[in-house]
């Protein structure tokens, strides 16, 4: 082996040791552990602040994302519009079936309906109400498929390589993400101040319009927020939205926030075919006691835990193994010009 190739490799072999002893076994990186999303076919954990991923499954599964894909719709709104003013016109094609199935009858919004943008984000984000969707679309895009490519740009924009969507609802089963993808667009998502505020409402109310003389009201679909007989949740109120979702092929599938101790959990289930059930058997949403028993694993972790502190020691081990290195090579090149003399 020539002189060149016996110092790289000493070299190497002594940055790996290095490594090697600096990195610990990780208490807080994702990991082989228990499964305690054992109904789910893909999970994450991860917290914001410190950009932990504390527990992940499946993480880089391509599923579908059934209404969580309203929370993008909801980000190229407050991109356009952060404050939420002015009104649009609810256009024919957005209440039509080809378009917008699963209206409630009577529940939903009318073709040429004029609504706030606020009272129509409100209404996509709470009730999950899909005409709200496609209403943005026409107004935003014009077009149906334009929206949904400015979708999918943005995901991409931001790091999500493997998600795309089709349509602004979710209904679409031709919409796909993973997990690890859904956590990056909610952290982005809840940038905006509106929209951490929209999906942190338990209720609210589509008013009375030029098409209606009643409004009606709605409640979140987001059983976690408020206290619920049916469901063993201690995080109520330290939950922070955002966004439930289903469909046939999807399942039940759910994006969760909460702050808790200093820190933001971004929290993201999908692919839970099945319902759980409540102690009195009563059927429940399969999504919410996962996100329950995944936030389970904050218990008593802290800031100062997330902090991986072992990073400084690592960069000083770098800079140290890059030094020997130099003195390595200097000594080797010192004796070979020796010898050549």
């Amino acid at each position: 082996m020539s002189l060149k190739r016996k110092t790289r490799a000493a070299g190497m072999l002594l940055l790996v040791m290095l490594l090697a002893a600096l990195i610990p076994s990780g208490a807080w990186a994702a990991e082989v552990q228990e499964d305690v999303t054992p109904n789910a076919q893909a999970a994450i954990l991860y917290e914001a602040t410190t950009g932990t991923v504390l527990y992940e499954k499946n993480a880089d599964t391509q599923l579908p994302p059934a209404s969580m894909t309203k929370v993008m719709t909801a980000i190229l709104v407050l991109e356009q519009n952060p404050e939420l003013e002015g009104e649009l016109t609810v256009d024919e094609r957005a209440v039509s079936h080809y378009y917008c199935s699963s209206m409630e009858p009577m529940r939903h919004l009318y073709a040429g309906e004029v609504i706030s943008y606020e009272d129509c984000l409100n209404y996509l984000l709470i009730p999950s109400g899909n005409e709200a969707g496609t209403a943005f679309a026409f107004e935003l895009a014009g077009d149906m498929s334009a929206f949904a490519d400015q979708m999918t740009a943005k995901a991409k924009e931001l790091g999500c390589e493997n998600t795309e969507f089709r349509d602004p609802t979710g209904i679409s089963p031709y919409n796909v993400t993973t997990a690890r993808d859904m956590a990056k667009i909610a952290e982005y998502a809840l940038s905006f101040e509106k929209f951490r505020e929209i999906v942190c409402k338990t209720e609210g109310t589509v008013p009375p319009s030029n098409k209606r003389e009643k409004g009606f009201d709605y409640e979140n679909t987001n059983a976690l927020l408020a206290p619920n007989d049916l469901y063993e949740n201690p995080y109520v109120g330290y939950i922070k939205g955002v966004k439930t979702g289903w469909t046939p092929s999807a399942g039940y599938c759910f994006t969760g926030c909460m702050e808790k101790d200093g820190l933001t959990w971004i929290s993201v289930v999908m692919g839970i075919k099945d319902d759980a059930y409540a102690a009195d058997g009563t059927a429940i949403r399969g999504d919410l006691p996962e996100t329950v028993s995944l936030l389970g694993l904050t218990e008593g972790v802290t800031a100062e835990d997330l902090e991986k502190p072992v990073n400084g020691l690592l960069l000083a081990g770098v800079i140290i193994a890059g030094i020997v290195i130099a003195v390595i090579t200097a000594v080797l090149y010192r004796k070979k010009h020796r010898r050549e003399m």
